[in-house]
């Protein structure tokens, strides 16, 4: 039996298409038995995530690839993810998207920076953070229903939101769960019509938080978990009310969880799912830093 074993090294992604001989066939059959034996087998799923697809196996082909993503993540192999996702982006598929997102959403900080941040943060920070995921997962999803129920947007749509919602409950890390945000990665018109939707029907004002200078000693005052996780930003101060951009407006938990953890009343806005994720991504960046300096401080 001959055939040319797509990549053999283990921790090396292929670049290139690989040319197989007439003996194709033969060789996925060979390597379909293997994966019976080792499904989580990295070599045996690289080759069969091409191959599959030099015999217009299609579906097994994308079945293939989200499975070897898992395996990726599993062994933290970032870089070879990252270069996975190209090929995942071909598809339409509620699988391929969550892989997608999964990946995206496994970025980890420089060892040093995760040492920093664990010499930090108290021992339980871990575990809210888990639980501010879950309860954000089941709110989103939640949402994500009742768009569809209100016609706003589709059953599919809502579908493939809510796969991607589920494959975020495998992902440890503190980062922004959002229907509204997957919404418009997938639909920019559809993200539009949620947002209006949502705007009228939660009395909700839509604000271009784009315009606002977000003050870092009112973020300070509210748990990462709602910052990050759920995508709360105070924006502004008037008098004794702070003025609150959200994503989830229909969250009817939500807005009184922000007035008790401020401190203070609140009005609340509808933010923009890309606007935001532009300033946690900036705050995140920033805290990065000062991390950074903190142990070049430390060093000296």
């Amino acid at each position: 039996m001959h055939w040319h074993v797509f990549c053999c090294n283990k921790h090396e992604m292929a670049e290139e298409t690989p040319r197989f001989d007439p003996k194709l066939e033969e060789g996925i059959a060979y390597f379909e038995k293997m994966l019976q034996v080792m499904p989580d087998d990295r070599v045996t799923l690289q080759f069969l995530s091409i191959a599959y697809g030099q015999i217009g196996e299609t579906d097994k082909q994308r079945r293939a690839a989200v499975s070897l993503a898992g395996v990726l993540l599993k062994e933290k192999d970032f870089d070879a993810a990252d270069k996975l996702v190209e090929r995942l982006e071909q598809y339409s598929e509620p699988d391929a998207k969550a892989a997608i997102l999964r990946i995206r959403a496994a970025r980890r900080p420089s060892p040093q920076q995760e040492a920093d941040v664990k010499a930090k943060e108290p021992a339980a920070h871990s575990s809210k953070t888990t639980t501010a995921v879950y309860m954000a997962i089941k709110a989103e999803k939640k949402l994500a229903r009742h768009l569809a129920e209100r016609k706003v947007i589709t059953e599919q749509m809502a579908d493939s939101v809510q796969d991607q919602l589920t494959a975020l409950a495998d992902v440890h890390g503190c980062f922004l769960v959002s229907a509204l945000s997957l919404i418009e990665k997938e639909s920019t018109a559809d993200a539009e019509s949620a947002i209006a939707f949502l705007a009228d029907e939660t009395s909700t004002p839509p604000i271009p938080l784009e315009s606002f200078e977000v003050p870092s000693d009112l973020i300070l005052t509210l748990p990462t978990s709602l910052v990050r996780v759920r995508g709360v930003l105070p924006f502004a101060k008037m008098g004794s009310t702070v003025l609150m951009a959200v994503l989830n407006p229909y969250d009817e938990t939500l807005k009184p969880q922000v007035q008790t953890a401020i401190g203070c009343p609140c009005c609340f806005y509808l933010a923009h799912p890309r606007t935001m994720e532009s300033i946690l991504e900036k705050l995140v960046s920033a805290d990065a830093a000062a991390l950074d300096a903190d142990a070049a401080k430390e060093a000296t």
